[in-house]
């Protein structure tokens, strides 16, 4: 069944979801904001926005708005990305439209007091910090600024000390109003809920929201990775090793074969990776691909850590395991394979409620519209081996790669 588009009195899109078989409803507040869109001087200000709203709003302070949320039950939470934010909650049918009020006061209404924002703003530092001891968040973070250079997608969606100490309350305010307001938000909702019930609460949640023209994500720097390398020492017992090899956007037409070939390179045990880092010569205990798109453009990141005397090895490896990519199609078997991990991803995880609101607000921000999972299978079905050797050889994996090293030993 299609999306069905709901517009609020303030101009304010709610897409819902229904499905009367469940015992829950998730719903989602997006805002087209992310780290990508900020200037150098505002770098983490996004992710520093999704903590201050929920730090007291005129009718609620901080302790009853985190009260209200436990008593509410489930799952009320916030994230941001390079290219987005939501405010989401998945709990019991019967509650979901108390948690729209909840989240219409949050983001309408939020005072941002002085006093939490610079307790909030310890606590993020102390985000960072607790991010930089993470040999995975390290390495990767090491990775996106060699691979994206002087791009935004390479700064750290937390920001850093420096930026995060220069914010006042007034830029705060500032970049609320520019960024909360109709015109950049629209509401997601899944699963089992009365819609007249929850319209009247919305209504009255947003009733305070600004009223602006629909904005798309525009105004973007040119896509131009850098394919840069980096290797940073750091007191660890192994090296750390992050490849960064060209994605692709989002609603690019062979994004479902770079699926599959990520599925296949490093995406489970039977992978090429798994099974020739680990299985045949143990180099490795974790080793994997993933992969990450935006708007405009991607990353394929391959991860592994091994003890420093075997990094040329490891390095080596993957490298051989990069380049077969371009050169040996996928039998029939491992295309199988591929299809099938992938199907049952995308499938067994629509069974959440979660995971349906989740999908909803990404086809909305990216295509404008529901992309069918009938069409996302049809894509799986038909990819042939020739496909994703053509898709391989086009993406130039080989000749484009940047390398991010973190351990105890800088040559």
């Amino acid at each position: 069944m299609p999306y069905i588009k709901h517009t609020l009195s303030n101009g304010l899109a709610v897409y819902s979801d229904p499905v009367t078989s469940s015992r829950s409803a998730a719903i989602g507040v997006w805002v087209r904001a992310g780290s990508r869109y900020e200037s150098p001087k505002e770098a983490g200000m996004t992710h520093f926005l999704e903590h201050m709203c929920f730090k007291g709003t005129p009718s609620r302070n901080a302790q009853e708005i985190a009260n209200e949320m436990d008593f509410l039950g489930g799952e009320m939470n916030a994230f941001t990305s390079q290219e987005m934010t939501c405010f989401y909650a998945h709990l019991l049918t019967e509650n979901v439209s108390r948690a729209a009020l909840l989240l219409g006061d949050l983001l309408t209404r939020s005072v941002f007091d002085g006093e939490e924002l610079d307790r909030e703003r310890g606590v993020v530092i102390e985000e960072i910090a607790e991010s930089r001891d993470d040999p995975d968040d390290l390495v990767t973070q090491n990775l996106y600024e060699a691979h994206f250079g002087s791009h935004p997608l390479s700064r750290p969606i937390l920001g850093t000390e420096e930026s995060l100490s220069s914010f006042s309350r007034e830029d705060v305010q500032s970049y609320f109003r520019r960024n909360y307001h109709s015109g950049s938000m629209f509401v997601t909702v899944s699963g089992r809920f009365s819609w007249p019930s929850l319209r009247e609460s919305l209504e009255q949640a947003f009733s305070d929201l600004p009223q602006a023209p629909s904005q798309r994500m525009e105004d973007r720097s040119a896509f131009l990775p850098a394919y840069g390398k980096t290797q940073k020492e750091k007191k660890l017992e192994q090296v750390h090793v992050a490849i960064g090899m060209p994605g692709l956007p989002v609603a690019h037409p062979d994004q479902t074969l770079l699926r599959l070939l990520n599925v296949h390179l490093g995406g489970g045990m039977s992978s090429r990776l798994f099974q020739e880092v680990r299985e045949k010569r143990g180099l490795a205990y974790s080793v994997y691909s993933t992969g990450q798109s935006f708007a405009d453009g991607g990353l394929v990141r391959i991860s592994a850590s091994t003890r420093p005397s075997k990094k040329r090895e490891l390095l080596e490896i993957l490298g051989e395991e990069i380049a077969r990519l371009e050169s040996v199609p996928l039998t029939d078997e491992e295309l199988s394979r591929a299809k099938n991990q992938v199907k049952s991803s995308l499938l067994l995880g629509l069974e959440s409620i979660g995971t349906r609101m989740n999908k909803m607000g990404r086809d909305i921000l990216y295509w404008g519209e529901e992309v069918p999972v009938e069409t996302i299978e049809a894509r799986i079905d038909s990819a042939t081996p020739e496909d994703i050797l053509r898709l391989a050889r086009a993406q130039g994996f080989s000749a484009s790669r940047s390398l991010s090293v973190l351990g105890p030993e800088k040559e």
